[in-house]
């Protein structure tokens, strides 16, 4: 099992060994799990015409992910040796690292590397209401020459005068925002569509059925957008024409079920819209076009409430993370055990099933059946 993780793919300090995060818990299920820093930020993910010109591919600002496939590529070179089966890979990635799951699942460079996905809350569209994740080309490049810019650096030797530029230079003019919104849904270095590593969006890839049709877990978090839209101090005005300005034609009746009067009840619709259609609705469409092609699909809502009052009382971003990796959080023991066991489950077979009373059913659109992941894992329908 080869852990992504997230943070946006601009936390400089993001690391494969994340802090609190223990994969003993799933390594104690007779799993090799393995965890590989990938570059973040301007290192990662700077786009530029002339490093363009450099690449036989005529790419750049996917270098994040060039590591990522780097170490799947040691994965099938090496895990041999730690009693890992190179034909038994599965990638699993939460938020970003759930993102880059979808580009593994459509980058032909990825292909053969892995034979198992799982996706927690990754964002998926390519232009969502309130995340912007995946860029086009020329978005990229243009931000790209911005960052360079703004450091004083212009003309046909730019990336060249950068280079004199120590790493921690680099990191330290990376910009990030102030705020969990900002830092979303402004922009900030990203994936690129650079008809490479990424011939054409995520989105554009499954809908083509494009993508690799391996087992899919994928889903999200009942709250994923509560914690993400903090910062937003967005007037009731300003609400409306966002929402407006997004939504067109369908304006009205969003407003008529996401209502504000208040910049406190504004940030409280901003996170039940993200959760709505930046994380469920992508997740159901891309369950739906999964399935299509393999029908080892499965759908899953985390609503687990973790019952620690450190903790916010939601099932909020991430929040499934502190039990896959046993974090010291109060528990009802039987649901990070449930989580463990079917992510495990599905990494060695490609099904969940077999530990649970209840049956997780493969995911179709007609029946639009998934796992509700609670104190009792319930089957549902209606994502």
């Amino acid at each position: 099992m080869v852990f992504i993780y997230g943070g946006g793919f601009n936390v400089v300090e993001g690391g494969g060994a994340v802090g609190g995060l223990d994969e003993s818990t799933l390594a104690q299920k007779g799993v090799v799990v393995v965890t590989a820093n990938y570059r973040l930020g301007a290192l990662g993910f700077l786009a530029h015409p002339q490093l363009d010109n450099e690449s036989p591919h005529n790419s750049s600002g996917n270098y994040g992910i060039l590591d990522q496939q780097a170490a799947l590529i040691w994965v099938q070179k090496n895990i041999g040796a730690f009693g890992g089966d190179p034909s038994r890979v599965t990638i699993f990635g939460q938020s970003a690292g759930g993102d880059s799951v979808f580009i593994h699942l459509s980058s032909p460079q990825s292909r053969g590397l892995y034979q198992h996905a799982i996706i927690e809350s990754g964002p998926f569209w390519v232009n969502g209401p309130t995340i912007k994740h995946v860029r086009s080309k020329a978005e990229a490049e243009q931000f790209g020459q911005q960052f360079a810019a703004n450091l004083n650096y212009t003309g046909p030797d730019a990336i060249a005068q950068m280079r004199k530029m120590s790493a921690a230079d680099v990191i330290n003019a990376t910009p990030w925002y102030p705020s969990s919104w900002l830092s979303n849904y402004g922009a900030h270095f990203s994936t690129k569509v650079d008809g490479w590593v990424l011939p054409e969006s995520t989105e554009k890839t499954f809908t083509l059925h494009h993508q690799n049709p391996v087992p899919l877990m994928i889903g999200t978090n009942a709250d994923d957008g509560y914690t993400l839209v903090a910062g937003a101090n967005m007037t009731v005005p300003e609400y409306v024409t966002f929402v407006r300005n997004y939504f067109k034609q369908d304006a009205d009746s969003v407003l008529l079920q996401y209502p504000a009067n208040s910049t406190a009840e504004v940030q409280t619709r901003l996170g039940q819209i993200m959760t709505r259609y930046d994380f469920a609705y992508s997740a159901k469409y891309a369950a739906g076009l999964m399935s299509d092609l393999n029908p080892d699909t499965y759908l899953y809502r985390y609503s687990y409430h973790i019952p620690d009052p450190k903790l916010p009382p939601l099932a909020f971003h991430g929040s499934e993370t502190y039990l896959l990796f046993g974090e010291q959080v109060l528990s009802d023991p039987s649901v990070p055990d449930n989580i463990v066991d079917m992510w495990t489950r599905f990494a060695k077979t490609g099904n969940p099933n077999g530990g649970m009373n209840v049956t997780w059913p493969r995911y179709t659109r007609e029946a639009d059946r998934y796992l509700d992941i609670n104190t009792v894992p319930t089957v549902m329908s209606g994502y």
